[in-house]
């Protein structure tokens, strides 16, 4: 037994140790000799052009292998090197050896070269060939770095038999789940030309996070300059997938441009220049953030010497179509050209849940002082010229305010915004003009007109008789006007360098207002509230009409007798100015309620007002003209007066007075009436005054505290 057991160790042990002498033969022999002979066997089958500067080793393995060191590879005929191999282990067969046919496994390489023009080249780490068979396709599997990108993925080839048989001139390519930065890459395709200038097709699949592009391939290298023709598709492309969060700024309409100004863009035009191309592309869904989805997104572009053109023709964002092109070309501004038409854009579902304002029309005012100096970005303006025509049945800017019918042309040219505002219906009327900014002379120029505007129908909850600020009956109608100039770099100087005319103006209507404290940030608003004129939320209000013009000049806001409010039971007359350089403000006030008997004592005191100071510390005295002094002084000894003295305005048509010398001056009927006499709806006014002034104990120290109380009143308004 013991003698069989060592006659079958015999026969195991032999051929292994028949081997391992045959390898550690071969190990310590000398190949080097025999370079020239495998460069010509190489050179024959391969046709291939190989220079072996280094040593061939036989490399110790499982599998019989060729280490070869420092290779050149060329193709026949090239004009360059193809490839630089640092280092090559080539693997055999066993089983083929054992036949004396020699199959080669797989080829290993790393600090590989592959040279794409004589200078340039892609650097791989490592490169393994796979070969099952001489008809089977190659199998590759590759990990490289490009310029600091690392790039790793398999691969398969045309069989080394379709590869001779075209002389290495064509090759059937398919890369799987190649990975770069990220994107996992798919081709699958044809390479033409390889020993001269290639030529590819095919298909292409791109995957990054939930993204996904694919479409189809063809680049041509043979022409002058490259050519690539491709088809995009995609089912839907997340914009945020590929974009790092940024943090909105406040800063009203210019972001973050406090940067330093520039004359154009900084784009990089010679890549333009290394390519001729047609783009193609159809993406269904494009996901900009989640309150933007764009759908049928369907264009193409055109790169040809170094001219880029590209055109949108069809895009679809909430029922509203968008079209465009664009054109980028050296020596040129960029020129943009869009198209907005549709039935309905809603602003209150793109902009972020943040508190509104009460009302339109009643929002805070600030002043130059409390808004935050800016630069203006004419810097913008200086990057490209664009058209854009923006045509939509309605434009929702929020719950309670809708606009139909708006037609809007701007035009960007040489640094100059050109926006004509053809027609814009709001609350029934129309709203037209021009704002037109220019870099060239920073200057900012406005002619807008408001015609016929219902403010019931522009701003829906004053047609609700439930509304707890202000409930319009009727009337309504709204005209305005604002036509301004002015220049500068920023918007200190916007305001101090401010000069136009802004009017508007309400006709006849009937007011149900309910609670003056909700009707906070106008200016009247607040005066009326600190004034407590309770009569005007107990009863419907008959408003004749009410009036706002100003008058501007270098930075001054003049108000000439320009601030009216006529009604039956309630009239207000302001005259003054308001400096936007320095904030500092000069109003007389004549607010007088029709009828004494139900006004308290601020009523009255009201008509003697005078507001000075600056919009966040004013200071309110009595009148100090010489007839307020005499009412005074009347008052307090328990006299009577007449109160057409008092009137700032004493005519019976104020709005008419408001409006002399504007555009308007014709719109309310004017008055022939000697002046000073007062119009019968201050009869009663005198006959109160009259009353209460005979029945009044201790009427001057009550006027100390009651202007003491309304100027805290009216500075703490001011100040909000």
């Amino acid at each position: 037994m013991k003698k069989l057991f060592k006659f079958l160790l015999i026969i195991i042990l032999l051929p292994v140790v028949i081997i391992v002498g045959a390898v550690t033969y071969l190990k310590f022999a000398d190949l080097n000799p025999y370079r020239p002979d495998i460069e010509k066997l190489l050179r024959k089958y391969a046709n291939i052009d190989v220079k072996i500067n280094g040593d061939l080793d036989i490399g110790i393995s499982l599998k019989p292998s060729i280490e070869l060191n420092d290779v050149i590879v060329s193709l026949p005929e090239a004009e360059y090197e193809t490839a630089r191999i640092g280092n090559a282990l080539v693997q055999f067969s066993i089983l083929p050896l054992l036949h004396k046919e020699i199959v080669v496994d797989t080829i290993e390489t790393t600090d590989t070269k592959i040279f794409y023009n004589p200078k340039d080249s892609v650097n791989i780490k490592e490169l393994v060939v796979s070969m099952d068979n001489y008809d089977a396709p190659i199998g590759i599997i590759f990990d490289t770095n490009i310029s600091g990108i690392d790039i790793a993925g398999t691969a398969s080839v045309s069989s080394l038999k379709d590869l001779q048989a075209s002389k290495f001139n064509e090759t059937e390519l398919t890369l799987i789940d190649t990975t770069v930065m990220g994107y996992t890459i798919g081709f699958s395709g044809w390479l033409r030309g390889l020993q001269e200038k290639i030529r590819a097709e095919g298909d292409y699949d791109v995957k990054y996070k939930s993204n996904r592009v694919y479409g189809s391939l063809n680049a041509d290298l043979t022409q002058a300059l490259p050519y690539v023709k491709m088809d995009i598709q995609s089912d839907k492309i997340n914009v945020a997938d590929f974009t790092a969060p940024k943090q909105a700024s406040n800063n009203f309409f210019i972001g973050t441009a406090q940067a330093a100004e520039k004359n154009s863009l900084d784009i990089p035009y010679e890549y333009l220049k290394m390519a001729n191309a047609d783009v193609s592309f159809d993406v269904k869904t494009v996901v900009v953030e989640p309150k933007i989805v764009l759908q049928n997104l369907k264009g193409s572009a055109n790169l040809k010497d170094g001219v880029l053109k590209a055109t949108v023709n069809k895009l679809n964002f909430n029922d509203n179509s968008i079209t465009g092109e664009a054109k980028l070309e050296q020596g040129k501004l960029p020129y943009v050209k869009v198209s907005v038409s549709g039935s309905a854009i809603d602003l209150t579902k793109l902009a972020s849940n943040t508190k509104t304002s009460d009302g339109w029309l009643v929002k805070n005012a600030y002043a130059s002082q409390l808004m935050k100096n800016i630069d203006i970005p004419y810097q913008y303006l200086k990057m490209a010229n664009a058209n854009m025509a923006l045509n939509l049945k309605t434009l929702i800017l929020t719950s309670d305010v809708k606009l139909s019918d708006i037609q809007i042309n701007a035009a960007l040219l040489n640094g100059s915004l050109n926006t004509n505002i053809k027609n814009i219906t709001a609350g029934t009327g129309t709203i037209k003009g021009t704002i037109i900014l220019s870099a060239k002379d920073k200057t900012l120029s406005t002619d807008l007109t408001g015609s016929n505007i219902l403010l019931q129908k522009l701003y829906t909850p004053y047609a609700d008789p439930n509304n707890p600020q202000m409930y319009v009956k009727s009337g309504g109608k709204t005209n305005f006007l604002i036509k301004t100039h002015t220049s500068g770099n920023n918007t200190d100087q916007y305001l101090n360098n401010l000069n136009g005319q802004i009017i508007a103006f309400i006709d006849e209507s009937v007011l149900k207002i309910r609670s003056l404290e909700r009707l906070q940030g106008n200016i009247i608003m607040q005066i009326l509230n600190a004034l407590k004129i309770s009569d005007l939320t107990k009863k419907d209000t008959d408003l004749a009409c009410a009036v706002v013009r100003s008058d501007i000049k270098d930075g001054t806001m003049s108000f000439p007798k320009g601030i009216v409010f006529n009604a039956t039971d309630f009239y207000l007359v302001a005259d003054g100015t308001l400096n936007l350089k320095n904030d500092k403000i000069r109003f007389d006030l004549q607010p007088f309620s029709g009828k004494l008997d139900s006004t308290n004592i601020s009523s009255i005191l009201g008509s003697l007002l005078k507001i000075a100071g600056t919009v966040n510390n004013p200071k309110i005295d009595i009148n100090q003209t010489s007839a307020a002094k005499n009412v005074v002084g009347f008052l307090a000894s328990g006299g009577a007066y007449n109160v057409g003295d008092m009137l700032l305005s004493a005519d019976s048509v104020p709005c008419h007075t408001a409006l002399s010398g504007t555009t308007y001056a014709s719109y309310f009927k004017g008055d022939d009436s000697v002046k000073g006499n007062v119009s019968k709806s201050y009869g009663d006014v005198k006959d109160g005054i009259k009353n209460v002034g005979q029945n009044l104990k201790n009427v001057s120290k009550d006027i100390k505290n009651q202007a003491k109380e309304l100027g805290n009143q009216l500075k703490g308004l001011f100040s909000k």
